[in-house]
């Protein structure tokens, strides 16, 4: 069930990306602000993009450094092998002599708790024979203690081997474990600063847009934008549709094409073929269009409007529409045939979100791209069209705007 809700979940995000186009607000109230903000902006950008260049170059001289590092490793490796074989060998070696070494030893404190060595050589029947003992028994005694020695050294050694194998390999993991983590560092470091340059792009592009579509309404340089957006006026919204009945209602509903349980932000609207006329449902401008061209995108071809309703702004919107007759920047009123109904068999190539023809019509407060730009706020800022059409419950029709 969790694993069923995650994917919901994620097929939901993934499609929100594919609803809305990217939209940017600004603080600007003039287009001389705008090309400021544009200008900052790109300086910006140049900012992190030389930072991201000084990364990938971090990253580069790292796996440099990495690539040296392995033949000191694979050396390293070598002689670590090298020095266990030593220590084999050797751990053989004094265990084979251990035995031995032990019976001299015991021996030895043997006779010299006897004195044999003494008697052996005081025992001796004349001068010569005396200095031939004596001579014998030194060669022993010096033999004997030279093979305890050379024993004692060779666990010493062994013992010294072993610690200084351990520190290499401590020393050698440690080195490439250091290498690893300043490779993700970095690597990490390098997917943040592109992130942050994509997103700096967006703003860009967004206040491009923004300066376009002033320009294009023919607003002056220090022209007050929202004294230049001349949005006329109006005491109420008018029905979209001369007729209609409402076939899906505001809120949450379950999604009849995704199969689970999904914010609906307006109303469809059904009971019309397709081709038939939608009128703005109160004077405006047009302020944003998607059209078909986003292959992908659930809703189709849309339509954003602004208004000014008794002092106070409003953003309409119209979606799964078949043709669209207006452009952004057009002034339009609750006459005005903004574009035609679609959603069915005619749009259906490339309407990805209707199981027929209808018009989904949605109402929030303020102006969509201006006021405000972020998606999750728009939803936010939805309220009920039927109640504020006073338009009657499903399956009942209405013949008049």
């Amino acid at each position: 069930m969790r694993k069923k809700l995650t994917k919901y979940l994620i097929f939901a995000l993934s499609l929100m990306l594919f609803i809305m186009p990217t939209v940017n607000a600004s603080d600007a109230n003039t287009l001389a602000e705008l090309r400021k903000e544009l200008t900052a902006l790109k300086n910006k950008k140049k900012t992190q993009d030389n930072a991201k260049r000084q990364t990938k170059n971090q990253i580069s001289s790292a796996k440099n450094n990495i690539f040296s590092s392995q033949q000191a490793i694979e050396t390293g490796k070598k002689q670590i092998e090298a020095s266990k074989k030593e220590i084999e060998t050797l751990t053989d070696e004094i265990n084979s002599t251990k035995g031995s070494i032990k019976k001299l030893m015991n021996s030895y404190q043997v006779m010299e708790g006897e004195n044999i060595y003494l008697d052996y050589v005081f025992n001796a029947d004349s001068y010569a024979d005396l200095v031939y003992r004596y001579s014998l028994v030194k060669q022993i005694l010096n033999y004997n203690n030279g093979q305890i020695e050379d024993w004692e050294s060779k666990v010493q050694y062994n013992e010294d081997l072993q610690k200084d194998l351990a520190n290499k390999e401590i020393q050698l993991n440690n080195s490439i474990a250091n290498l690893e983590n300043q490779l993700d560092s970095l690597g990490t470091q390098l997917d943040e600063i592109t992130e942050i340059s994509m997103d700096i792009q967006e703003q860009i592009d967004g206040v491009a847009d923004l300066i376009k579509y002033y320009e294009s309404l023919g607003c002056k340089e220090n022209e007050n934008l929202d004294q230049c957006v001349s949005v006329k006026g109006d005491t109420r919204f008018r029905k979209p549709l001369t007729k209609g009945t409402i076939t899906s209602y505001y809120g949450y509903r379950f999604h009849p094409i995704y199969n689970y349980k999904k914010f609906h932000s307006g109303v469809d609207i059904g009971g019309n073929k397709e081709g038939t006329n939608v009128y703005a449902t109160a004077n405006g401008q047009v302020g944003m269009i998607i059209d078909k061209t986003y292959k992908r995108i659930c809703g189709g071809r849309q339509v954003y409007i602004y208004h000014t309703i008794n002092g106070k702004k409003y953003t309409s919107a119209y979606l799964h529409l078949l043709s669209i007759n207006v452009k952004v920047g057009d002034s339009v009123t609750s006459n005005t045939v903004i574009g035609k109904v679609g959603g069915g068999k005619k749009t259906k190539s490339w309407e990805k979100c209707s199981t027929g023809a209808h018009l989904h019509f949605t109402l929030a407060e303020g102006w969509y791209g201006r006021t405000y730009s972020s998606y999750s706020t728009f939803l936010a800022k939805t309220f009920d069209p039927q109640k504020t059409l006073k338009l009657p419950n499903k399956n009942k029709y209405w013949y008049s705007r």
